[in-house]
This record gives structure tokens, sequence and C-alpha cells, in this order.
């Protein structure tokens, strides 16, 4: 055994320093090293940077191989032993020699378990956008101000059908677990603050920043047990309702919360479910499902009524359109309304679901290009809008590769009010059984997420522009229990589970993010 010798540049210092690690005082386990040479080079402030040249003449760290063991190349291992260590198995030689240096099976474990390292290699551009990031991030969760700024446009590379990487994370509220079922689950629109919320009366919001989730901030509402929550109009406010006839308010920026009384038109027993128009639209306001098929529209900036719509039957689920200009509801007679929010808010087209009998669930994808609906017997089927498939096409044609879900992006992304949905839907999920309770698209509108709480890991991906559910994620062994809430993030690359047991289970995507 060989110790290893430290040396400097002789233009720097004249003195070399050797240390034999061979010989230990205290009687601490003998290190075993190859014959190395570390080479430290010195500046003027202190020590500057590390090669390591091992004595075969490999390069610098990175450059080769940097731990050569002339032992490695004699190692024999006994096959039988190597029962479930097939990698090690196909790396053998006929007489059992092994060259450690050309396995390649533990790092592509280890990359497929705990995804890419790819953030390590940043040029300086990256480290000053991440610096800056970085700095965002502390001071929404240090402060809870709500930086208002253009929402980031999703690029993102067309998903492959039938199976999607993804990594479970420690779960988002492992700081402050709640004590209730989390009947929702919402990323705020700039990514980084997840917000938690169910029948414990309590709004919870947890900072996500590399896998790392802190708690921020808990709000308790005495006497509101809370059937929906969630960011509205430009993410600076956080609204609750449940089975009462009022809500509160909760602004980020300035910790207050407030109980508001909205002004209806008519009689409605109980605000427990309602829907936001998406970030960024002119004119922001909620639906709420009220009874015999009454939908009230109120604004966020007065909060008062401005206008009501009134389907047939009872209102069992409702949409805006990305734009905001468009709302969508559904019900017990299996229809689903279009109401033009623009023009004294008159339905301008409705169509009977195919196969549903009551229609639970309705989702619309962030570029208007899907509509999902789901009913009571667990099929969902997926409708194209037409208008949107005729300029991806167009585009396709003419060599334009636009992002999926850019809604700036003057053709694609955004088909104004000339939509035309299908008659007939374009797939149909059969792969639950019961009664579909939530979906929701990611930013980018490729994936959708589809659950039901009535019957325990009904949860399936799908992937929109195939119409098909990926098969290797969720499987049987992911801990999911009863599913009551879903959320993407903004960027797509972490999705969120609320189940019955109180835990947000969090998973990072990998086809999403840096």
């Amino acid at each position: 055994m060989e110790p290893i010798e430290f040396e400097e540049p002789a233009k720097n210092h004249s003195q070399s320093t050797r240390i034999d690690t061979a010989a230990n005082e205290k009687g601490k386990n003998s290190q075993f090293c190859s014959s190395k040479h570390e080479v430290i080079a010195s500046s003027a402030h202190g020590l500057g940077a590390v090669n390591v040249r091992s004595s075969s003449g490999a390069g610098d760290i990175g450059k080769g191989s940097t731990w050569d063991d002339s032992d490695d190349a004699n190692t024999k291992f006994d096959s039988k032993s190597l029962a479930r260590k097939s990698w090690l198995r196909s790396s053998m030689s006929e007489k059992g020699n092994v060259n450690l240096g050309t396995i390649q099976g533990p790092c592509s474990q280890r990359q497929r378990l705990n995804g890419r390292s790819d953030w390590a290699c940043m040029s300086g551009a990256d480290e000053a956008a991440s610096a800056d990031k970085h700095e965002k991030n502390e001071r929404l969760s240090r402060e809870g101000a709500v930086m208002v700024e253009n929402a980031s446009t999703v690029l993102s590379k067309p998903l492959h059908r039938g199976t999607l990487e993804a990594t479970r994370l420690q779960d988002a509220n492992v700081m402050q677990p709640s004590s209730s079922a989390l009947r929702n689950v919402e990323f705020h629109h700039h990514r980084t603050l997840l917000l938690t919320a169910g029948l414990d009366k309590t709004i919870r919001l947890f900072d996500i920043v590399g896998g790392k989730n802190h708690h921020v901030k808990s709000v308790f509402l005495e006497d509101l047990p809370i059937y929906k929550a969630g960011f509205c109009g430009d993410g600076s406010k956080i609204l609750a309702s449940g089975r009462r006839r009022f809500i509160y308010s909760y602004d980020i920026i300035h910790g207050s919360v407030e109980r508001v009384l909205p002004t209806m038109n008519g009689k409605i027993r109980s605000l427990e479910h309602f829907v936001a128009t998406p970030p960024g639209t002119s004119n922001p306001m909620l639906a709420f499902l009220g009874e015999d098929g009454n939908v009230p529209l109120i604004s966020l900036k007065s909060m008062s009524c401005i206008a009501s719509v009134k389907m047939n039957g009872s209102a069992r689920s409702a949409t805006f359109s990305s734009d905001g200009l468009q709302l969508m509801t559904a019900g017990e007679d299996g229809v689903v309304y279009f109401w033009d929010l623009r023009n004294q808010k008159r339905c301008i087209e409705k169509f009977v679901d195919q196969g549903a009998v009551a229609i639970t669930s309705l989702a619309s994808s962030a570029c208007n290009r899907y509509l999902a609906v789901g009913s009571d017997l667990g099929a969902v089927n997926l409708y194209e809008n037409t208008a949107v498939q005729k300029l991806s096409n167009r585009a396709e044609r003419a060599g334009d590769r636009e992002y999926f879900g850019n809604p700036n992006s003057g053709g694609l992304g955004d088909p104004g009010m000339c939509r035309s949905f299908g008659k007939r839907p374009t797939g149909t999920i059969f792969n639950l059984t019961t009664e579909v309770n939530e979906m929701n698209f990611n930013a980018d509108g490729q994936i959708l997420a589809v659950s039901s709480h009535l019957k325990r890991d009904s949860l399936r991906l799908v992937h929109a522009p195939s119409c098909t559910v990926f098969a290797d994620w969720p499987s049987s062994k992911t801990p999911l229990q009863y599913v009551w809430s879903t959320a993407f993030s903004s960027c797509g690359d972490y999705f969120a589970v609320g189940n019955a047991r109180g835990r947000a289970l969090l998973y990072r995507i990998h086809s999403y993010g840096a």
C-alpha cells in the first residue's frame, strides 16, 4: 500500500508534505488507497483548484477514471450468490473476474431512482437565473408577498404515451399534516407555494423548493369546515367556502382574514362549491353551483353578483375557459352547456355527453384544446377543440414547432371564441369504476389526472393527445389511499395528491422541469 502524497507547485512552495495513512496511532481501521497524488495549487488568497491525477496518467476529474485500484482487476465473485444482481453477472467474464470501472448498472439504477443530476452542471447564466429564482422563493416564503408578474411560458416537448417517469418525494405537508381528509390541494401560479385545506377548518401553506417542504403559514377558520379553497385572481388572495352562506377571504400580502357575505340575486343555502377564473383574466369572477340549475357569477372586485345563468336540472360541475370568457356547466341531465360571458351570459352551445347518465366533473385544458367530462359511472370522455386541432395541423405543416401550453402563441394556444368541440369524444377512459370526483389538466394540457374518492387508489393519469392511460404510474404499490384532491404545479414538474389520511403526497415528474 502506497501513501498519499500532497504536492504543491515549485513556484509557490518548495516544500511538499507526505502523509502516510498506513500508520494510525489510535488504532483506526486502515484505509486502502491506490497510488495517486493530489496536486494542490495554492494561490495568493489560499488554496486554489484541486486537480487529482492518477499514477497511470489519467487526466483531471471528469476527464478519466479518478480512482485506479490494481486489485479491482483480480476481484472475483461467486455467481451463485449474485441471484438478484443481474447487472453484475452480465459484467463478469468466464473466469469470474469483474472490472468495476466498466459497470454501468449502478449508475443507471441510481439515475432511475433519484432522477437526473444535470442541475449540477450549470453555466454562468444558469447560476444567475437560479440565484434570482431562489431569492424570489425566499421572499415568497418569508413575507408571504406575491410577485405579480407575467406567467412564464410552459416550454415542454411533446410527451410520449405509455410510460411516465415519476419519483416520490417527501410529503408536502410533512411539517404539519392535516387531521382530516384533504379536500383541496393547489399550487400557486408561481409554483413554489402549495395550499392544503380540509374539514379541520385550517388553511396551510407550504413552500415547495427542491423537495424540501417548509411550512409557511396556517390560518384557522373557527366556524367554517372547508369544502372548497383556492387561490383567486392574481394569486394574492385565498378564498375558502363551506356549507355556510358566507365565505372567508385571506390576503396573503397583509395576512388579514375577512368574512364576506356575497350579494346574491336568489337564495342559496350554502356556498360549498365554486370555480374561479384562471389567473390573468381581465374580469376575475367566481361561479357558485346553486340549486335548480342556477349558477350565480360573483365578481372578485366587488364581491357581488353580476349575473346568473340557468341550466336544466341541477348543476354539479363547472369550469372556465383559459381566457375566462366562457363558462361550461353540466349536471344531472348529462348535458354540457357553453355560456358566453361577454354576450349577456347566453347559452351558445350544448351537447349531450355520450354514454353518461349524470355528469359529475368537468375540466378544461389551459390551451383550450381539450374538454374532459366525467360521469357518475366512472367513464371519462375527452373532447378535442377542432379549431385548435386545425391550427395545430397548420403550424405543423408549416414547420412551426410551437409548444403546447403557450397562451401567447398567436394561433395554437389562443383560438379565441372560435371553439367547436365535436359531438363525439375523441377517446373514452374506462379505468375507474366509481363516480369521477376530481379532474385536472397539467399546465400544457398533455396530462389529465382523473380520480374518485369512493374507492381506494382510484387515480389515473391520462395521456391526452392519445387518450391512453400511463401504464407504469401509479402502480399497485403506490400508497395513494382514498384520493380527494390532485394538483399540478405551474411548470408541471410536481404533482400533489391529497388523501383521506390528511397527507399531501408529492411526486416529481421527470418529463418536465430542468
